[in-house]
Parts: structure tokens; C-alpha cells; sequence
């Protein structure tokens, strides 16, 4: 086989060989770790295995990550669209035919979908209410979450 050890540390063609009692902790620094973290799967195996070896990585590693919970909570498909929406206004706009010079905008934070409604400098609450409930609430029904600049 092509084992080798230096300074006490077991490699498996040039790659450290992961102890069966830190499998779990390198597992899970690197799935966290901050600048390449919760990665897939396959991406994880691919980083991982650029310095360790260990038998069945891909086995440990799909056990991990699939009961991982916070991957679990916030994996895009666990999110539904219109659900948390950022809303501001576009200004500096020449004047329409209907003397609208403004845009009112919102956009769902999940898919980046945008509302564009055209208003007048002016608007006052209710009106920005009464256009929200016209153009994002009827279709979409009331977010959780609502972030305005």
C-alpha cells in the first residue's frame, strides 16, 4: 500500500489519513468553516479530498450534510417566493404622460423578482399601502418579512 508516516501522522498517497475519532469534527469544521462553508455534497468531497483521505468519504459526508439542520432550514427550497420582500423608491425620473416621476419598488429577496409601480413624488402612506395591497398582496399574500430603505 502507499501509507506513510511522518511526525506520527499515518498519509495515504500524500493526503493525511483522517482518525477514526476526528472524522466527525473535520467533517464539520470544514462543512461551517466560514469562507467555504455549507457547500454541497460534492463540492465538500472534492475540498476535502485535496488533503485527507478517508474510505468512503462521500458516504460520511452525504450522512453529514443531509442531517445538518441549519442546511436543512435554510436550503432554497425550503423558502417560498414572496415571503420576505424589500420595498424602496426610484427617483430622478422624467416626468410621464400621467405626471408620474417616481417608481415604487419591491422585490421578493428570494428570487429577486421586482414590482415596479409608477407613482408621483408625492405619495403619501395610505397611497403606498393602497398600491402594495393592488400589486404585491393580492397576487402574493403578506410576507413575513418586510425591509424598507
Amino acid at each position: 500500500m502507499d501509507y506513510q508516516l511522518y511526525d506520527n501522522l499515518l498519509y495515504h498517497l500524500g493526503k493525511l489519513c483522517i482518525p477514526q475519532g476526528e472524522r466527525v469534527n473535520i467533517i464539520r469544521h470544514a462543512h461551517t468553516y466560514l469562507n467555504a462553508g455549507h457547500l454541497g455534497v460534492s463540492k465538500m468531497v472534492t475540498h476535502l479530498q485535496r488533503y485527507y483521505y478517508r474510505p468512503r468519504m462521500l458516504e460520511s459526508l452525504s450522512r453529514f450534510i443531509k442531517g445538518y439542520s441549519l442546511c436543512a432550514i435554510t436550503k432554497p427550497s425550503n423558502r417560498k417566493p414572496w415571503e420576505s420582500v424589500s420595498m424602496d423608491f426610484v427617483e430622478g425620473l422624467p416626468l410621464s404622460i400621467r405626471g408620474h416621476d417616481y417608481f415604487y419598488v419591491v422585490v421578493d429577496r428570494f428570487n429577486k423578482m421586482c414590482i415596479l409601480m409608477p407613482c408621483k413624488n408625492k405619495i403619501t402612506v395610505e397611497q403606498t399601502t393602497q398600491l402594495f395591497f393592488q400589486n404585491v398582496l393580492v397576487h402574493f399574500g403578506l410576507p413575513t418579512s418586510i425591509v424598507s430603505y
